[in-house]
C-alpha cells in the first residue's frame, strides 16, 4: 500500500489524510492497462482516492449485477467513459413466472441518463429488462458508435424494435 495513502485516525477521530499517490498518474495508467479483470480492478480503486479516480476514469466496461442497486446518475458520475455496459434487472426466479408481468426493471429510465452521458456507448448487454421499442428507438437514433445489442430474457420490445436498431446501427 502507497504509505501516503494510507488513512489515519480512529474511530472517534475521523479525519483522513488525503494526499496523491507517490506514482505518477503514466505509470498508474499503464498498470492499469493490463488489469481487466473486474475484481482486480474494483481492488486497485480501493487502494486511495488517487487510485480510486483513476480506475473510474479508464474504466470502458461496467457490470451492474442488479439495476436497483446503483442509479443510472451514480453511474455515470463514477464511470464518465463507459464504452460497454451490462444491465441486469429482474431475479432469477422471474425466469420461473414468480414475478410479477408488470414487476419493474424498466429500462427507460437507464436509456435517458446515458444517452446523452455516453455517446461513444458501442454495447449493451441486458438482461432480465423490460424494454420497449422507445427505447431501443432512442439507442439507435442517439449512439452513432453503437455495435452490439444483447438482450437475454427481457421483454416489452417488438420486432419493430429490433428493426430500428437493425437499420441504424
Amino acid at each position: 500500500m502507497d504509505p501516503q495513502c494510507q488513512d489515519f485516525g480512529t474511530e472517534t477521530q475521523k479525519e483522513k489524510v488525503e494526499t496523491e499517490s507517490s506514482f505518477p498518474d503514466e505509470i498508474l495508467e499503464h498498470i492499469l492497462g493490463f488489469i481487466s479483470e473486474r475484481k482486480d480492478r474494483n481492488a486497485f480503486s480501493l487502494v486511495c482516492k488517487s487510485w480510486f479516480r483513476l480506475e473510474a476514469l479508464n474504466r470502458r466496461h461496467c457490470f451492474i449485477g442488479n439495476c436497483y442497486a446503483a442509479s443510472p446518475e451514480v453511474l455515470i458520475r463514477r464511470f464518465p467513459r463507459v464504452k460497454s455496459l451490462v444491465l441486469k434487472g429482474k431475479p432469477r426466479f422471474a425466469d420461473f413466472n414468480l414475478v410479477p408481468q408488470n414487476w419493474g426493471a424498466h429500462l427507460g429510465p437507464w436509456v435517458v441518463a446515458m444517452v446523452p452521458a455516453y455517446p461513444w456507448l458501442e454495447s449493451l448487454h441486458l438482461k432480465r429488462m423490460s424494454v420497449k421499442d422507445e427505447d431501443l428507438d432512442i439507442i439507435a437514433s442517439s449512439l452513432p458508435k453503437f455495435k452490439q445489442l444483447i438482450i437475454d430474457c427481457c421483454d416489452g420490445f417488438s420486432t419493430g424494435g429490433l428493426a430500428s436498431i437493425a437499420s441504424k446501427c
